[in-house]
């Protein structure tokens, strides 16, 4: 295929990609037209070979309805628009993508829909107290982040934090850390990183939202501690000050959802009476997990170990 053809296929797939769906269909003689407008000469026949071509392809399907104008559409594409939209509202609603990084990746996502549905793109599901991170290089962190721990070289970067009066503030007195990236995880819609800093011999836990410049060294990775375990890394950003280890608790039978929803639905249970049930379950015992457990009003009492009871009632007399 000579590349004026090449260009001319090309652009007729732009014009029905961008153009047409089920709603918004189009003619050879409106795909002539849109051809001109590029300087591009073609002819019917031309142009419907072009189209016999794009049906071809795998992942697009371009129909033909049979008329005195043949019209064509773009039915089916790459991504389903129903997963596209539920792609969109997940970018709306994660805490680690800022409010302008999030309308570039819509805008970007938008481009595998038709017409039709880039506009209810732009009517997205309301996002109960929606706070977004104001740190726009986080997706790009994430990115530098993998690429360090694929390539085995270090990074470094400056973390920051906020004072009592909302003034961003560097920890370390303002230092660069140089650490060895380990692995990352998403907990509660932020990113965790662990890195080994070999000064201190320790593995830390940063998060990815509060690191500023940060930059691949030229430098090669230390070897991360044996010890260090992702597995554990996972449930350290569960929790603060806290700790893993089985929970007996007594729940009114309107909280089996809550529960399944927090533990899954193997969770191990077995019916007390006609109103109440039992769960044993392995839980990150800290004060998230009580203040998750004060939510339901009453509801779920913990039971046993005596040792949890009691850290249950202590933490709240503190309060």
């Amino acid at each position: 295929m000579s590349e004026q053809n090449q260009t001319r296929l090309l652009e007729v797939l732009n014009y029905l990609w961008n153009y047409t769906d089920k709603e918004h269909y189009t003619t050879i003689v409106e795909i002539l037209k849109y051809l001109e407008t590029k300087g591009i000469a073609a002819n019917r026949k031309t142009v419907a070979g072009d189209i016999i071509s794009l049906q071809q392809i795998g992942g697009i399907e371009i129909v033909c309805i049979k008329s005195t104008q043949n019209r064509y559409y773009v039915n089916k594409r790459f991504f389903d628009e129903n997963a596209v939209r539920v792609i969109c509202d997940a970018v709306r609603s994660a805490y680690f993508i800022s409010d302008k990084s999030g309308k570039s990746l819509i805008n970007t996502l938008s481009t595998f829909t038709g017409p039709s549905e880039k506009k209810k793109l732009k009517t997205p599901v309301f996002v109960d107290a929606m706070i977004k991170t104001k740190n726009d290089d986080v997706i790009k962190n994430i990115g530098k982040i993998t690429d360090a721990i694929t390539q085995r070289r270090k990074i470094t970067f400056k973390y920051f934090d906020y004072t009592v009066d909302k003034t961003k503030i560097y920890k370390n007195n303002g230092k660069v850390y140089e650490v060895t990236p380990c692995s990352m995880v998403i907990n509660d819609g932020k990113y965790y990183i662990a890195a080994y800093e070999k000064e201190a011999d320790l593995v830390k836990t940063f998060r990815v939202d509060k690191m500023d410049r940060l930059r691949i060294s030229s430098f090669t990775a230390d070897p991360i501690p044996k010890s260090f375990s992702v597995k554990k890394f996972a449930e350290s950003t569960n929790m603060f000050g806290g700790y893993v280890s089985e929970v007996e608790l007594l729940c009114d039978n309107d909280v089996m959802f809550g529960i399944i929803d927090k533990f899954g639905k193997d969770v191990a249970t077995e019916a007390v009476d006609s109103g109440h049930f039992k769960v044993t379950a392995t839980a990150d015992i800290s004060p998230t997990f009580f203040g998750w457990v004060v939510g339901f009003g009453g509801k779920i009492k913990i039971t046993g170990p005596e040792s949890i009871v009691e850290d249950f009632k202590n933490t709240f007399d503190k309060c």
